[in-house]
């Protein structure tokens, strides 16, 4: 079955937090309401991984427990280092298909049991296929819309900082040569109105639609996985 759209593509380069990641491979699931969630598998240069999620509601990055290092859980609470989360919801996931080097590899089973469990700390997913014995945990941790840029941002902010830089350079060297001649204040006003309105502009062409698609609304991570209980 052919993926849903998403935001980001495979090999692309995008900037997570400040730092750049190429996407090597991705997991989309489908929750009760129709809705696609992203699972990519994001590589540094150094070869370190990470995974970002992108659902309705924004992004978040994951980050699995080891095996060594799983936490415990009893009934509806897992607790992880003396740290209680109880659990908030339970969804019912569909694999609509993988691409690349998928997080966690691909799944063995067409449906992913997700459970959503709240704690004082923060979030936490437990995983599993219906009727399996293996189970993966994650932690989640929310990210702001601005947080989680596309290679396009990405070159649109470098390209309104690099004419905010020109601006300031030109209006620098023009007020050392007016100091002699007398500074004029309105050329002065000029120069920088037209900085401004450089920068705000390449900045709402490169996150306006963004805003409304993927800044939302952070909370229906806090209170665990979309879908059906």
């Amino acid at each position: 079955m052919p993926l849903k759209p998403s935001k980001f593509a495979l090999e692309e380069e995008i900037s997570v937090s400040g730092k750049v990641l190429r996407v090597v491979g991705r997991l989309q699931l489908e929750d009760a309401d129709g809705q696609p969630l992203t699972r990519y598998q994001l590589a540094e240069p150094s070869g370190a991984a990470q995974i970002l999620e992108e659902r309705a509601a924004g992004f978040a990055l994951l980050r699995q427990f080891s095996s060594a290092a799983q936490p415990v859980a009893a009934g509806s609470t897992v607790t992880v280092m003396g740290e209680k989360y109880t659990l908030a919801k339970v969804s019912k996931l569909k694999v609509l298909g993988v691409e690349g080097r998928p997080p966690g590899g691909a799944p063995n089973a067409p449906l992913v049991l997700s459970g959503a469990f709240q704690g004082s700390m923060g979030a936490l997913l437990r995983e599993m296929a219906p009727g399996a014995a293996a189970q993966s945990f994650f932690s989640l941790k929310p990210l702001q819309a601005e947080e989680v840029l596309s290679g396009a941002q990405r070159g649109a902010l470098a390209e309104a900082e690099r004419l905010a830089a020109e601006q300031r350079a030109q209006a620098e060297a023009e007020s050392g040569e007016e100091d002699g001649a007398g500074s004029s204040p309105l050329k002065k006003a000029v120069g920088w109105i037209v900085t401004i309105l450089v920068v705000v502009g390449l900045a709402y062409a490169c996150s306006g639609s963004d805003e409304e698609s993927w800044g939302s609304a952070r909370s229906s991570f806090s209170r665990g996985s979309s879908g059906g209980k």
